[in-house]
């Protein structure tokens, strides 16, 4: 139990926690009803679990000595709760057959581009890209095909064809579109590795002064805790949601203490960060 693991117990027992109380509703909600009449708490429930894994990951890499790696996979753990929120939130079969819609058009484009590069390789090495390419497009048919046959038994009537809405979208219909201009913004920023933590350490570093590098690098610690907790928050939103979705009422309403404990450490936090 080393000093850092403490201070974090709040982000540890919360992510344990929830998982803990939606295993345990999961058992009395399979015993009182009959889950094989709802065919989607099962896929959200693995959705759900990912969730899970992602926030657990982004602590134990903070724990363990990576901060920025752990920024990365909190922003992982933010979209797969969004993703989660925004299926709950309206009709659950129509927005998982978009939500699989998206994925296979954006694979179907991205072997598209894959073969178009086979254009400028000698025959041999293209030859072994188109293989593998046409590989991948059988794979996802034989997942296309296989969705389409489980509606079907399952006799699922997907009402409509919208579109899987983009991440600004889902932020807004689930009205957090400041999480997306300000926090989510930052995410971003820290996964695709931009300028500015490299040209902050150039600038101090040039200054000269150690009490304020020694500054710099607690408000930098502090903006991956930042992220961390926000992760961690969003994961217990999702599992909120899904608790009250499918009737858990006692699990939704022992997580909502998690949401409001972590939203104090949040504020905390971001006063430090600035």
């Amino acid at each position: 139990m080393t000093g850092i693991v403490q201070q974090e117990l709040l982000a540890i027992y919360w992510t344990a926690r929830t998982k803990l109380e939606i295993d345990q509703a999961l058992g009395l909600y399979a015993s009182n009803s009959n889950p094989q009449n709802e065919p989607t708490w099962g896929l959200l429930r693995s959705m759900l679990d990912r969730t899970f894994e992602h926030a657990e990951a982004s602590i134990v890499s903070y724990l363990t000595g990576s901060p920025a790696s752990s920024e990365v996979i909190a922003r992982t753990t933010v979209e797969a709760a969004l993703n989660i929120m925004y299926i709950l939130q309206g009709d659950r079969i129509s927005r998982l057959n978009q939500y699989f819609t998206h994925y296979f058009e954006n694979e179907e484009k991205e072997i598209a581009r894959w073969l178009a590069v086979t254009s400028s390789m000698d025959e041999a090495d293209a030859e072994v890209q188109r293989s593998a390419a046409q590989k991948k497009r059988t794979a996802l048919k034989l997942l296309q095909d296989f969705i389409e046959r489980a509606n079907s038994e399952l006799g699922v009537k997907v009402l409509g064809n919208g579109k899987w809405p983009n991440i600004t979208e889902r932020f807004r219909i689930l009205g957090l579109e400041l999480d997306h201009r300000t926090i989510y913004a930052a995410m971003c920023s820290q996964t695709h590795n931009d300028a500015e933590d490299l040209l902050n350490y150039f600038f101090f570093v040039s200054l000269g002064d150690k009490e304020l590098l020694n500054k710099a690098a607690l408000e930098t610690i502090n903006f991956s805790r930042l992220l961390i907790y926000t992760g961690i928050r969003y994961y217990v939103k999702a599992s909120i949601s899904y608790a009250e979705c499918f009737g858990m009422t006692k699990a939704a309403k022992g997580l909502e203490y998690g949401d409001k404990a972590l939203s104090k450490v949040l504020t905390v936090i971001a006063l430090n960060a600035q």
